[in-house]
């Protein structure tokens, strides 16, 4: 190539905008290999955890739960689509979303599901999506492959019925997240932000400190949102 064509090719790359900070970390999220590396690798250790935890448990006995967005569900292009046009988060517009259905599986969320299935496993998804959008989120999640007639599907139906509340109503056996008059024992709590974990106050097994990260907790990386994107969130 001659001198003067690579010196326009260099001008030309120097001359490309960069990504806006914004939107860096959505692109990382729908375009790396490595953020998709890193879910599958996340699911990859919980499905290695769930299988040799259940080995002497009875099928039925105990589940799984699974947050929705960002864990199960890619809403991305709904990230970028607020990106683009320069405007937040806001709820109407993210439930309008919801009611498209269009969502992609989360890289190794499918797999991972279909072996909690095998093993004998109950699955629970606990959500802060609100209960108007609980249709169209079933319908999603039946599009994509990991729905079961059986599964608990817990909204937020109110601000008082936080993520603890329905975690606590699930492993008693008792109330609206619960499979009625079962207590279940979980084996893995997937998420993608710390809310989506017990802490030590519920007094779940095997939950509620650091160490249980990678054995019985296990968090999947969302550089699109979260609270440390408005205030210093990191302890250690």
């Amino acid at each position: 190539m001659a001198a003067s064509a690579l010196l326009a090719g260099a001008v030309g790359l120097q001359a490309q905008p960069p990504v806006p900070a914004a939107a860096t970390g959505i692109k990382y999220m729908r375009d790396s290999e490595e953020y998709a590396a890193l879910a599958r690798q996340v699911y990859r250790l919980a499905a290695e955890s769930v299988a040799r935890r259940s080995q002497n448990l009875a099928a039925g006995s105990w589940a799984v739960v699974l947050d929705i967005d960002e864990t199960t569900l890619d809403n991305s292009t709904y990230q970028l689509d607020r990106a683009a046009y320069g405007v937040p988060f806001e709820i109407g517009s993210y439930d309008a979303w919801i009611l498209r259905r269009e969502a992609a599986p989360v890289p190794g969320v499918v797999d991972f599901v279909a072996g909690v299935r095998r093993a004998g496993g109950r699955i629970a998804w606990i959500t802060n999506r609100d209960a108007v959008t609980a249709d169209a989120t079933r319908a999603n999640l039946r599009s994509i492959g990991v729905l079961g007639d059986a599964d608990r599907i817990c909204p937020q139906d109110s601000p008082q019925r936080t993520k603890a509340v329905r975690r606590a109503e699930l492993v008693a056996g008792r109330g609206d997240c619960a499979w009625s008059g079962t207590p279940i024992r979980v084996l893995a709590f997937i998420g993608d932000q710390m809310g989506d974990f017990p802490g030590a106050d519920e007094h779940i097994a095997d939950t509620g400190a650091d160490d249980a990260f990678g054995r019985t907790c296990f968090l999947l990386p969302n550089s699109m949102y979260g609270e440390w994107t408005t205030r210093v969130t990191r302890r250690r």
